[in-house]
């Protein structure tokens, strides 16, 4: 029987390799792994259990993890804890690894004080929202079984964007926009103040560090100057919408501005400028249906992957 126990420094190969094995769709290079995984400010030596025979070898693996760092406008979810990936090699499966792995991930969030446990929308950086519905459908029915259930559903679209003049899709929007104020352009180093103050106001508490992250990354050069576009009304930026590689977003608008276009036109400047950064696709991981059927489809999106979103009480 496989003893289950925290993580050691002399399981980082295999446990790469074995995280690539049970998660090939999300899988991590040995540097991925260690920056995402052992470097989360968040990562606890009990949160990252292995289910390891009399060798040492190991079946399968659970991450859980719970907010130690507060989050800008969020704090720390004293009542929720996270599940951000888990895995048992196929060739093992059904003998009770899983329920042993999750098992002990849940007592160690219970020892946190935890109330709650989601997997996998965790708010510090997710691999994916949570479980791919046609990759994965042995981990929904684990999940099912053991008293998940879904809260919410998570879809990521993709589309080709070599070839399209995104600039002319939006043009006659952009253009009534510009009659009524509204400017859509390259967020400027004079204006970043101000688009602090907007994420302060209008956008969640992650978003705010993730933007954070972005502009201290465009600051040394790792991501494009022009990454970053905001919408304006006057002086005020009321919208933004911004890229790394091939993936946007987040991207929003204030309310009070929602459902004039300016989203539309926010993310077809962004569309364009990554066309120019010579990028031959865009995707993103995380959005609703709502707007899977509207902007997105319109811009050439389709939807490649459905997560389900799913969560018990302890």
């Amino acid at each position: 029987m496989s003893a289950i126990r925290p993580y050691r420094d002399d399981d980082f190969r295999s446990l790469v390799s074995l995280w690539n094995r049970c998660l090939p769709y999300e899988s991590l290079t040995a540097a991925a792994f260690r920056r995402r995984v052992l470097l989360d400010r968040n990562l606890e030596p009990g949160g990252l259990l292995l289910a390891a025979d009399t060798t040492g070898a190991a079946a399968g693996f659970v991450l859980s993890l719970v907010l130690r760092v507060p989050i800008e406008k969020t704090g720390l979810l004293e009542h929720r804890g996270f599940i951000t990936a888990f895995g048992v090699l196929p060739e093992v499966r059904r003998q009770g690894i899983g329920t042993r792995l999750f098992d002990a991930a849940e007592s160690f969030l219970r020892e946190r004080g935890r109330t709650e446990v989601a997997v996998a929308p965790y708010p510090s950086g997710y691999f994916v929202p949570g479980i791919d519905e046609a990759r994965y459908s042995p981990a929904v029915s684990f999940l099912g079984n053991r008293g998940y259930t879904e809260f919410a559903q998570a879809l990521a679209m993709d589309a080709v964007i070599a070839g399209t003049d995104y600039r002319s899709l939006v043009a006659k929007e952009e253009a009534g926009l510009r009659e009524e104020g509204i400017v859509v352009e390259p967020l400027t180093a004079e204006r970043t103040a101000g688009f602090l103050g907007f994420l302060a106001r209008e956008m969640p508490g992650d978003w705010i560090e993730d933007a954070r992250r972005h502009l201290e990354a465009m600051t040394l050069g790792h991501v494009p100057e022009d990454s970053v576009f905001v919408a304006r009304d006057g002086d005020a930026i009321i919208g933004y919408c911004k890229f790394a590689g091939e993936h946007f977003g987040p991207f929003g608008v204030a309310p009070a501005y929602q459902g004039r276009g300016i989203g539309q036109v926010l993310l077809g400047r962004t569309l364009e400028q990554m066309r120019r950064e010579g990028l031959h696709c865009a995707y993103v991981l995380w959005t609703g249906e709502r707007a899977a059927r509207g902007i997105y489809r319109r811009l050439g999106f389709s939807v490649t992957r459905r997560f389900r979103l799913m969560r018990r009480d302890l």
